[in-house]
């Protein structure tokens, strides 16, 4: 049985049967007899160290270790699916409006950039506010540590508006 969540794509979790020789199964079911527990384990490649009993509450295990040690960091740095659709749908219609009347797009572009840079700096503050390195707040937004600390050093001492 696999898990997975919408906001992670890519990443799909499962308790993985574990054989005699501690190689990990596909599946349960040709292994029913001879697999002695199980793994939390995730399509990306990640495994967790724990194995559980050959149970049906050995597997319920596995899959909460999926849910608790690799899905938060994940969700933490995954914006949800339904927020970028919109935000692809709305460069769409941008670009759009940008061939049929310029101005427009430029009033529009203008005022996405005003507030984009009050909630980008909002968002760093809440990730430093969170414990995020600034390393991760990098990576967040495709620059390094140090343009992200030189960009943002002001913003995180900032207090954050309602």
């Amino acid at each position: 049985m696999t898990f997975e969540s919408p906001d992670i794509p890519n990443h799909k979790g499962f308790a993985a049967p574990v054989l005699p020789n501690g190689e990990l199964a596909p599946s349960a079911s040709a292994f029913t007899k001879t697999f002695i527990g199980y793994q939390a384990t995730c399509s990306c490649g990640w495994a967790d160290r724990r194995r559980f009993p050959a149970t049906p509450e050995g597997a319920k295990e596995a899959e909460y270790r999926w849910w608790s040690r690799h899905v938060p960091p994940l969700l933490a740095a995954a914006p949800p699916v339904e927020l970028v659709s919109k935000s692809n749908l709305l460069c769409e219609r941008i670009v759009q409006l940008a061939g049929e009347r310029p101005l427009a797009a430029l009033t529009l572009l203008s005022q996405v950039e005003s507030w984009q840079r009050t909630l980008l700096d909002q968002a760093v503050a809440g990730a430093k506010e969170a414990g995020a390195t600034w390393t991760e707040v990098g990576e967040a937004i495709g620059i390094s540590k140090q343009a992200a600390h030189e960009r943002f050093r002001a913003a995180t001492t900032a207090p954050l508006e309602a």
